[in-house]
């Protein structure tokens, strides 16, 4: 196995200048071709645990999931573990089951164990537990869900905006009998906060009958999307506020054999059929319109942030939320009524 000193001997260049660039510390761009050149040619890789002992550091990192086999975070840890591998670090995965009891023990278990920075994907509603962590020095960038008054780096979308936008895009097509299913997440109450405030802002009212909040582990999407269509006033037009609302109101649509969008308009925030093992559902025409986010991106910013704390230990700064644009995408699931 190649060693940094063979590293240092093929590419001319010192260890100390070697030992920076593996650390992800700037070095000129003549000494970086070498170095890069060397670590290919060498097949090095850099042995965290020695690099650990030297500089107090594990050169590994947590991320704690509700759920691994969730299809919104695979693509979400791959990029994140991508870039981090890139920079000499481990990725360690802990599955909470989204049990807030239980991550917050998983984060106690994974804090002991000296790792230097985590991703959290948090299923709780109190943050003492990251808090603690926080102020112990350890970096923490929360990923998609924020906590009320807890001051931490984080990467969300622009779940409000994206939806105000979307909606209000959809009352120009001539809708104005609006229905939602939503979730109990910090998404699902920013996406409706935009559904909310476009109905009212264009001079509308939405019914509070015909909005209806699902939580996963005790509801069904299913139920809920049909109890709205069900309804004598039925809306034109149901807003799903994630990627399991609209597998369920996927569902309702096979199930009912559902005319889209003659019987029923469909938006739902996340384009299921982007998801890892979701593509068959783009053969399902019209797709349902959607807002998708960018995925890849939220776990490629996750590291980076993560990387800049890590290294700049002892550096005040103030927390940061980076929010990633979405992209809407308008399908044939809308209907226009507003048509002559």
């Amino acid at each position: 196995m190649s060693t940094i000193l063979d590293v240092e001997k093929e590419s001319g260049v010192s260890k100390s200048t070697i030992s920076r660039f593996l650390h992800g510390r700037s070095v000129n761009e003549e000494n970086r071709i070498k170095i890069e050149e060397a670590i290919k040619k060498l097949n090095y890789k850099m042995n965290p645990i020695a690099s650990g002992l030297k500089s107090s550091k594990t050169f590994s990192v947590g991320a704690l999931l509700p759920d691994i086999t969730d299809s919104f975070f695979p693509p979400i840890i791959k990029e994140f573990e991508r870039c981090m591998s890139e920079n000499g670090y481990n990725v360690i995965l802990s599955d909470y089951g989204n049990n807030p009891d239980k991550e917050r023990k998983q984060l106690e278990v994974l804090s002991d164990k000296k790792l230097d920075g985590f991703v959290i994907a948090t299923s709780n509603t109190i943050s003492e537990h990251i808090q603690q962590c926080l102020d112990d020095n350890l970096p923490i960038i929360l990923l998609d869900r924020l906590l009320p008054d807890l001051e931490c780096d984080s990467i969300t979308v622009d779940n409000f905006n994206a939806t105000y936008n979307a909606i209000s895009e959809c009352i120009k097509m001539g809708h104005t009998n609006f229905g939602a299913v939503y979730g109990h997440y910090f998404t699902d109450v920013e996406r409706l906060r935009g559904f909310q405030k476009a109905i009212k802002d264009n001079g509308l009212k939405a019914d509070p009958e015909k909005i209806i909040k699902v939580h996963l582990a005790d509801d069904s999407p299913e139920e809920a999307f049909a109890k709205l269509l069900d309804m004598k006033d039925a809306p034109s037009l149901i807003f799903c506020s994630n990627i399991y609302m609209g597998i369920g109101a996927l569902k309702v649509r096979l199930q009912r054999n559902l005319n889209i969008p003659e019987d029923v308009s469909v938006l739902v925030f996340d384009d299921i059929a982007t998801f890892p093992n979701h593509d068959y559902i783009s053969y399902i025409k019209p797709e349902f319109a959607n807002i998708s986010q960018p995925l890849t991106e939220i776990g490629k910013y996750a590291a980076e942030l993560l990387l800049e704390r890590i290294k700049n230990p002892d550096r005040k700064y103030e927390a940061v939320n980076i929010e990633l644009k979405t992209r809407f995408n308008m399908t044939g699931s809308i209907a226009k009524l507003n048509n002559p």
